[in-house]
C-alpha cells in the first residue's frame, strides 16, 4: 500500500502514470500485435480482426464499471485508514468480476456467428471474424477478475504487480502470434484462429500470475473466498460509481459499431483502415488515459482522508502534464501518420483511408486531454454520471448528423471525423462545467493556499 495523502502531488501523479503508462501501452499492444500479424494473409482477414476488436469494447464497459468504482472505494477506504473495509470491498469486486466472466463467456459465445455476420462487408471476412471470435471471446471474459485485482491494487497506490503481469502478457502473445497464425516451429497453421489463441493463452497466464501474488503473507490486500459471494449493500456501492463509465463504453461501442456499418459500402479496405487508426488514435492517448486513472486514485484518497486542496491540485498537475504530452502525440500524428499505417497494412486503399483518420481524428487530442483530466478527478471523488452525460452528447453529436448526412450521394468517411472533433470540443465543455460543480459541492469553496512563512515575513514588512 502507498500512502498518496502525503508528499508532492505532481510527483505521486507522474510516478503513478509512468509504471501505469507502461501497463496500458502493452495492454493495446495485444490489438496491434494481431492486426500486424493478420495483415499478411490480406485485407479481409485484417477487417474481421480490426471489426470483431470493436467487441472489447463491450468487456471495456463492464470492466470500466468493475474498475472505477472499486478503484475509488478502496482508495477511499485506505484514505480513511479503514484496512477491514477496503479487503472487503477487493473481494466483493472479485466475486462480481467471476460472476461477470462467466455471463459474457456464455453469451459471447452463443452470438458469435450472429455478431460476425452483422460487422463484415462480405462473407468471407465474416468467416474469419468467427475463428478469430472463438478464442478471443474467452480471452476478454478473463478481463473481468483481471480489472478487480488491478483496480483495486491501483486504489491502494500499488500498480506494479498488475503491470508486471500485462507486460508479461503481452511478451508471450508477441511470440505465439506468429506462431500459430502461420504453423512456424512445427505448430499448426491456425490463421486467424491462431491469434485470437495467442491472446486468450497470454490473458489466462497473466490472470494466474496475478492471482498468485494475492496468495503472498505480506499483500496488503488478501483473498477471502467467503466474501466472494454478492453482498446487495456492497455490490450497489460498487456498480452505482462504475455504471455511469459503463454505459459510456457501452456507448462508445455503439458509436463503433455505427461507423463500422456506416463503412460498409466503402467496402473491406475502408473498414480496415478504421480499425487500424482507431487503435492507433488508442495508443497515442494512453499517456493521457494513465494520468487519468492515475489520478483517480490520488484525488480518491485524499478525498477519504478530507484534504480538498489535495485534490484540486490533482486536477491541476493532471492537466498540465496532459497537456504538455499531447502537443508531441499530435505532431507525432500528423507527421507519421501513412508511416504507422503502413506498418499495418500494404495496401493503398488502407494507407490512405487510415492516414485521414488519423491526421483529422488527432485534433480531439486537446480537447481529450481536458476531458479526461476532468474524469480522473471525477471519478475519485466517487461521481461519474456528469462525464456520461457528456460523453453520451458527444456521440449523438456524431451519430445523428452522420445518419442523416450519409444519405448524400457525395458523402465521404472524412466528414465523420470533422464532425468527431466538434464533438469532443463541447464534450470538454460539459466536463469542465461539471468538474467545478462537483468540486464545489463536495469540497466547499476553493481556499488559497497558505503563503510560505518567509513570504509572508517580506509582505509585513514591505511599505
Amino acid at each position: 500500500m502507498k500512502d498518496l495523502t502525503q508528499g508532492p502531488v505532481s510527483r505521486q501523479l507522474l510516478g503513478m502514470a509512468a509504471v501505469m503508462l507502461v501497463g496500458m501501452a502493452v495492454q493495446t499492444l495485444y490489438s496491434l500485435i494481431d492486426v500486424f500479424w493478420v495483415g499478411q494473409l490480406g485485407p479481409n482477414a485484417q477487417a474481421a480482426v480490426t471489426n470483431s476488436g470493436n467487441l472489447m469494447m463491450v468487456a471495456m464497459a463492464l470492466s470500466q464499471m468493475l474498475g472505477a468504482g472499486t478503484g475509488a472505494l478502496v482508495a477511499q477506504a485506505v484514505g480513511r485508514k479503514d484496512h477491514e473495509d477496503a479487503h472487503h470491498l477487493f473481494n466483493q469486486a472479485l466475486g462480481i468480476g467471476l460472476s461477470v466472466m462467466l455471463v459474457f463467456l456464455f453469451l459471447g459465445w452463443l452470438g458469435e456467428n450472429a455478431f460476425s455476420s452483422a460487422i463484415s462487408a462480405d462473407s468471407e471476412t465474416a468467416s474469419y471474424a468467427s475463428a478469430y471470435l472463438f478464442w478471443f471471446i474467452p480471452s476478454m471474459s478473463l478481463q473481468f477478475p483481471l480489472s478487480a485485482m488491478g483496480s483495486a491494487l491501483r486504489g491502494t497506490g500499488n500498480i506494479k504487480p498488475g503491470t508486471l503481469a500485462q507486460i508479461g502478457s503481452v511478451l508471450l502473445n508477441i511470440v505465439l502470434a506468429p506462431l500459430l497464425i502461420f504453423g512456424w516451429l512445427g505448430l499448426p497453421r491456425l490463421g486467424v484462429a491462431g491469434a485470437g489463441l495467442a491472446t486468450f493463452i497470454a490473458v489466462a497466464l497473466a490472470t494466474v500470475g496475478l492471482w498468485l501474488y494475492f496468495l503472498r503473507p505480506q499483500t496488503y490486500l488478501r483473498l477471502r473466498p467467503r466474501e466472494w459471494p454478492a453482498r446487495a449493500a456492497t455490490w450497489w456501492r460498487i456498480i452505482q460509481i462504475g455504471l455511469p463509465s459503463a454505459v459510456e463504453f457501452g456507448l462508445m461501442f455503439c458509436y463503433l459499431m455505427f461507423v463500422t456499418w456506416i463503412l460498409r459500402p466503402f467496402g473491406a479496405a475502408e473498414q480496415a483502415a478504421f480499425g487500424i487508426g482507431q487503435r492507433l488514435l488508442q495508443f497515442l492517448m494512453m499517456p493521457v488515459l494513465s494520468i487519468s486513472f492515475a489520478a483517480a486514485a490520488v484525488a480518491g484518497q485524499n478525498y477519504g482522508a478530507r484534504l480538498p486542496q489535495r485534490v484540486r491540485e490533482t486536477f491541476s498537475a493532471s492537466l498540465k502534464v496532459s497537456l504538455s504530452c499531447t502537443v508531441v502525440l499530435l505532431l507525432v500524428a500528423e507527421l507519421y501518420a501513412p508511416s504507422m499505417i503502413r506498418l499495418f497494412s500494404a495496401e493503398p486503399a488502407v494507407v490512405v483511408g487510415g492516414t485521414e483518420f488519423l491526421r483529422m481524428i488527432a485534433c480531439n487530442l486537446f480537447a481529450v486531454a481536458v476531458a479526461f483530466s476532468c474524469f480522473g478527478v471525477l471519478s475519485g471523488l466517487g461521481n461519474t454520471l456528469p462525464t456520461l452525460l457528456s460523453s453520451a452528447t458527444r456521440i449523438a453529436l456524431i451519430m445523428v448528423p452522420t445518419w442523416v448526412l450519409s444519405h448524400n450521394a457525395g458523402f465521404r468517411p472524412l466528414w465523420i471525423w470533422t464532425l468527431s472533433v466538434a464533438a469532443t470540443v463541447v464534450q470538454m465543455s460539459m466536463n469542465l462545467y461539471f468538474l467545478r460543480r462537483e468540486l464545489h459541492k463536495k469540497l466547499g469553496p476553493a481556499v488559497a493556499a497558505p503563503m510560505p512563512a518567509t513570504r509572508a515575513r517580506g509582505a509585513e514588512s514591505a511599505p
